[in-house]
């Protein structure tokens, strides 16, 4: 993350397998399997700079069973900040 957050508000990344929205300091790196559904927050206030980077050849063998028929918009306001 490149942005403090006294610099924007809303955003994060909400992932549907733990109905949470998970949002960084600047300085912070989140790194997660591409295979998890996950979306981005809509900012509503301010701009939000970050880095994102793409890797292959990973394989975590990690199941992602979470259905959209299971999710509710409330989860998304779920918010964790580390």
């Amino acid at each position: 993350m490149l942005t403090r957050l006294d610099e924007y508000e809303g955003g994060g990344t909400y992932f549907r397998c733990l109905r949470k929205t998970i949002k960084l300091e600047q300085g912070q790196v989140l790194v997660h399997p591409g295979e998890l559904y996950h979306k981005g927050i809509d900012i509503t206030y301010g701009v939000r700079c970050l880095l994102v980077c793409f890797t292959d050849g990973m394989n975590p063998k990690i199941l992602d069973d979470s259905k959209a028929e299971d999710d509710d918009e409330s989860y998304e306001k779920n918010v964790i900040i580390c």
